[in-house]
């Protein structure tokens, strides 16, 4: 991809435990163009936010990564431990799904977002609350001259994530993650705050990995997409051609799962995802998949380009219909 901005290869991420490290992501690839969003989908412990944690450089003590994730054609592994401190906060950035977590609860907000810029611009107090002010303006936050002065509980949901954006904006960084950013809100604020997050990205092109189980998310959003499942991609194309020709099963399933209309039934899927520790042989969604057949659970097949763009990890490919 010209232009490209992140790109993670064949990267694996494992836990270290007694008895043999876990492998929670396998021998992931994909490419982020500057300016680009891209979306990542997927359910719940499908591996999406520990691999926004691995190119963040914030994996838990006990997790490592495999592979090689370059950042401007610079392969993060090779940066010393104040170099990839520097990167984080500065050049890429991280909105995290629950605020009131992540939001320190003694600090004032203006304080927080001003404590990026002290720390990775050098700005004094006054001038670093000065630009909070300014943030939090730009991310539609009414009085902000005010707002500053006030603590994380003193704000809705909505407003505490808008003060995430501001500090993940705060440095100009040329990438942010994403990570589940409207899913502790309601649908009306999380249309205003993907609005908001979108125009940002625009005025400044930055690129954004947005990652989300909800597909109506990325649609709207995203103009190309990764399907995860149980720490794979199954599929992954433009948003376009996603929902256009969707050919996994698990995608379909995805797409299906969509709410269509008040009187259209919802097809879900069935099942749960599989813990990293106990997955089927074969293809990891056999398990759950209608149009699995005995040679699925034999071999798990490779992700393959089916059409330009278009890479898809099924060996039934065009028999599932949606």
């Amino acid at each position: 991809m010209t232009d490209t901005l992140l790109s993670v290869d064949n990267v694996s991420i494992y836990f270290k435990r007694q008895g043999g490290d876990l492998k929670v992501v396998n021998s992931i690839a994909f490419d982020v163009a500057k300016g680009e969003i891209f979306g990542v989908v997927g359910e719940s412990g499908c591996g999406k936010s520990i691999t926004a944690a691995a190119v963040m450089g914030i994996l838990p003590q006990n997790a490592y990564y495999k592979g090689d994730i370059y950042f401007k054609g610079q392969r993060l592994s090779d940066l010393t431990v104040d170099q990839q401190r520097g990167l984080r906060g500065n050049k890429i950035a991280m909105i995290f799904q629950e605020p009131m977590t992540s939001l320190n609860p003694v600090l004032t907000v203006g304080y927080q977002i001003a404590e990026v810029l002290m720390v990775h611009k050098g700005l004094s107090k006054t001038h670093a609350i000065a630009r909070a002010v300014e943030l939090l303006g730009d991310v539609k936050i009414p009085s902000p001259a005010l707002r500053v002065k006030d603590y994380p509980h003193q704000m809705s949901g909505g407003m505490r994530q808008r003060v995430m954006i501001a500090m993940a904006i705060a440095c100009n960084p040329a990438l942010v993650l994403a990570d589940e950013p409207t899913t502790a809100l309601d649908v009306t604020i999380q249309a205003q705050v993907l609005k908001l997050l979108r125009g940002i990205q625009e005025r400044y092109n930055m690129s954004v990995v947005l990652i989300t189980h909800d597909l109506g998310l990325v649609s709207e959003n995203a103009g190309r997409v990764a399907i995860m499942y149980a720490g794979r991609i199954m599929e992954s194309a433009d948003t376009a051609t996603l929902f256009k020709r969707p050919v996994h099963p698990y995608t379909i399933g995805l797409l299906n799962s969509i709410p269509k209309g008040r009187h259209t039934p919802l097809v879900p899927i069935p099942g749960f995802v599989p813990k990293p520790d106990n997955l089927p042989e074969g293809c990891k969604f056999s398990d759950r998949c209608g149009f699995a057949e005995k040679r699925c659970k034999e071999a798990e097949p490779m992700l393959l380009e089916i059409e330009k763009g278009h890479f898809n990890r099924c060996i039934l490919t065009g028999k599932a219909d949606t």
